[in-house]
């Protein structure tokens, strides 16, 4: 099963309220309605702030709302007291606006390492429930050392962590970013199909993915060739993620926690970073 999850977010970081980001966002809900697929949106803390009803309208449609951070910064760029103040507030305006709790965290670009690990204990006293916010292979320079493997655990202070999805041999994301984008559908689907059941699947992708009328440009921090191929993805991204929902459904992440439960999953080892022990 292979739940569908957006990062919702704005490339300009300008957070208009009338943005190009909630014109493609409004565009991957009517792609849910028609696949009649419930998603996980993981939304900015900004974007509350400038289109409240846009949240409203994800939640009221039976999709999860989680959270994604206050602007989109890599937690091996944020400053601990900053980040614990504005996830504090960004996540009393979301329960405000939904009226019930929000559980779900991911850290901007996969960011959760060993050097951002104290945004663990920041994102349990918050009440979250999980994260998804590891990508376990060395292939990115968010990459988690040590973590070689997409099955869920949990980390010392009961947070469950789902990882980004990988291949078993080639270890790479094959659900989501460049990967889906540029390899043929058929690798997508085969390795899907071999994956270990305790893992947790799930797809990704950004509003922005879909937008053929957004004009070109080097993302901030990205190779120019990764921006290049995110760019062109913009013409094919509504046919790879249909073909995705096609394949085996399931619900948004919030709700298979509790298949979690009822097995005894792997702790984390009790990694402290600079940072911790700093605090301290």
């Amino acid at each position: 099963m292979i739940t569908f999850t957006i990062d919702v977010e704005d490339p300009t970081a300008l957070y208009e309220a009338e943005g190009r980001y909630i014109t493609m966002t409004r565009h991957i809900l009517d792609l849910c309605d028609r696949h009649q697929r419930r998603a996980t949106f993981f939304v900015v803390g900004r974007i509350a702030e400038a289109a409240p009803l846009l949240i409203r309208d994800i939640a009221a449609k039976g999709h999860e709302i989680a959270y994604h951070s206050h602007a989109h910064v890599p937690l091996t760029r944020e400053q601990p007291q900053r980040f614990s103040k504005e996830t504090a507030q960004d996540k009393d305006h979301l329960e405000q606006l939904l009226g019930h709790k929000v559980l779900g965290f991911r850290a901007p670009q996969f960011s959760l390492t060993p050097d951002s690990l104290w945004a663990l204990d920041i994102l349990g006293e918050l009440g979250f429930t999980y994260s998804s916010s590891i990508m376990p292979t060395r292939l990115s320079r968010h990459g988690y050392p040590g973590i070689h493997s997409s099955r869920p655990f949990t980390w010392p202070n009961g947070i469950y962590e789902l990882p980004l999805p990988i291949t078993s041999t080639l270890g790479f994301p094959y659900l989501g970013g460049i990967y889906l984008y540029a390899l043929p559908f058929f690798l997508t689907r085969k390795w899907a199909n071999k994956a270990d059941p305790s893992e947790i699947l799930w797809t990704y992708t950004h509003p922005y993915d879909f937008d053929r009328s957004y004009k070109f440009k080097k993302m901030a921090e990205t190779p120019l060739w990764v921006s290049t191929v995110l760019g062109l993805a913009r013409f094919v991204a509504d046919q790879k993620i249909e073909r995705l929902l096609h394949m085996a459904k399931a619900p948004p992440l919030a709700e298979r926690l509790e298949a979690l439960q009822n097995i005894r999953l792997k702790h984390a080892t009790s990694i402290e970073s600079p940072i911790i022990r700093q605090l301290k």
